[in-house]
């Protein structure tokens, strides 16, 4: 529970009005999440990589459609490729250890524990485009912390 009021924190940007329509797309993505974790929860024990190839494999022609339909350019400008690129590799890296959560059978921590990468983002956000934190945020970074010593504990 405190992880969820953590995330729910770090993620106030300093509004305080809320519009129903604004949860669409968040639940999207968590459903997404859900379902990969589920999807990963049940690849073969011996396999690490296949999943992952077979992860990618399936989001191609979904992001390509997503592309067209919301007429998106389908490669990244050029000054733009490095941080893609690291983008892929970290998430590569992140979803291979979420493989190797899932046959250790801590898939449950490995959930949990990934749920909370808003805290991630509002740290970059502070360190590289040099943000300020909202007080709401900076509570929901130490309660973000709180639920991964509870968890972990």
């Amino acid at each position: 529970m405190l992880a969820i009021l953590a995330v729910w924190m770090i993620s106030q940007a300093g509004r305080a009005d809320f519009r129903r329509q604004e949860l669409t797309l968040p639940v999207i993505a968590g459903l997404g999440f859900g379902a990969f974790l589920v999807i990963i929860g049940r690849a073969n024990g011996g396999a690490v990589f296949w999943p992952l190839v077979a992860t990618r494999v399936a989001s191609l022609p979904t992001i390509s459609a997503f592309a067209l339909l919301t007429r998106q350019p389908r490669l990244p400008e050029r000054e733009n490729l490095p941080l893609v690129l690291l983008s892929g590799i970290l998430d590569g890296g992140g979803n291979a250890f979420v493989v190797l959560a899932a046959q250790a059978g801590r898939l449950d921590v490995a959930g949990v524990l990934g749920s909370l990468y808003p805290a991630s983002t509002v740290l970059l956000a502070r360190f590289i485009l040099k943000e300020r934190f909202t007080a709401m945020q900076s509570f929901g970074i130490g309660a973000a912390l709180a639920a991964i010593v509870l968890i972990t504990w």
